[in-house]
């Protein structure tokens, strides 16, 4: 019978990571080994990445979308080092950004294991780091992203002279995102095909086609609340109640640090 991992293992993989991300050779390294679909390689045409619960889902997915090509994206290391290569080399980089109350108390609901404390000191060294990258990468508020991603998309053709198609924003096209969104939660069986369609191997339309019979067959899937990545009126009630640990009077001066971290960032984001 398998146990789950205890607080203090989920600790330790979260400030591994963390240690991790700011070396990014070998970071990379590691990144190409476990996750060869999304990691940052020579022929990446854009990098679309930032620190969890940000909003990065709904940027890589509906980009993809809209381009309906084979358009080769780096996404979802949540680290700094992938962005950071990316400015070296001249890759494009669209990093979404997140105020940090919203963002930390999302992910102790995805990840309640990890603490507060973990959490902020995680966002602390992230947005430090990228606040030295912000005038060579294309910042975007989340709101921006899940409201107006072709603002982005088009901050990004500017800056780097790319012609990617701007994602247009409608009810149904939004829902098209939602819905893959949803799929990509649940791990279907053809959960490589989905990673396939995000990195740009494969189009939206080519993985409609090459999904179409097996999603028929499997119907609606049940995503635990904890890992949507939607609006969610339950993952919002659990925020709530992580609230509290938030806010802890012991976390005062982390909080102060992340708040001023993403406010030195903040003028560069579309």
């Amino acid at each position: 019978m398998r146990t789950r991992p205890t607080r203090f293992v989920h600790g330790v993989r979260h400030a591994s990571k963390r240690l991790l991300g700011r070396h990014p050779t070998a970071y990379l390294a590691v990144a190409s080994r476990r996750h060869p679909q999304s990691a940052l390689h020579r022929d990446t045409d854009l990098v679309i990445d930032g620190f969890g619960r940000s909003a990065v889902t709904f940027a890589v997915v509906a980009f993809q979308v809209a381009q309906d090509g084979h358009v080769h994206v780096a996404h979802h290391s949540h680290a700094i080092a992938p962005i950071l290569v990316a400015s070296k080399r001249g890759v494009p980089a669209l990093v979404p950004i997140r105020e940090p109350e919203a963002t930390v108390l999302s992910g102790i609901v995805r990840e309640p294991e990890v603490s507060v404390g973990q959490y902020l000191r995680s966002y602390v060294d992230f947005y430090r780091r990228l606040s030295d990258l912000a005038d060579t990468v294309v910042l975007a508020r989340f709101d921006s992203v899940v409201e107006d991603l072709g603002a982005a998309i088009r901050r990004v053709n500017q800056r780097f002279g790319t012609t990617f198609v701007e994602f247009d924003h409608t009810a149904d096209r939004e829902r098209v995102v939602f819905d893959l969104i949803e799929e990509r939660a649940s791990r279907p069986p053809w959960q490589r095909l989905l990673g396939e369609f995000l990195c740009g191997n494969i189009s939206f339309t080519e993985y409609e086609e090459l999904t179409r019979s097996a999603r028929m067959e499997r119907g609606n899937a049940t995503v635990p609340e904890a890992l949507v990545q939607r609006p969610s009126a339950a993952r919002d009630a659990m925020k709530a109640e992580a609230l509290a640990r938030y806010r802890a009077p012991s976390l005062a001066t982390w909080r102060a640090r992340a708040a001023a971290s993403y406010r030195a960032v903040l003028p560069h984001a579309v």
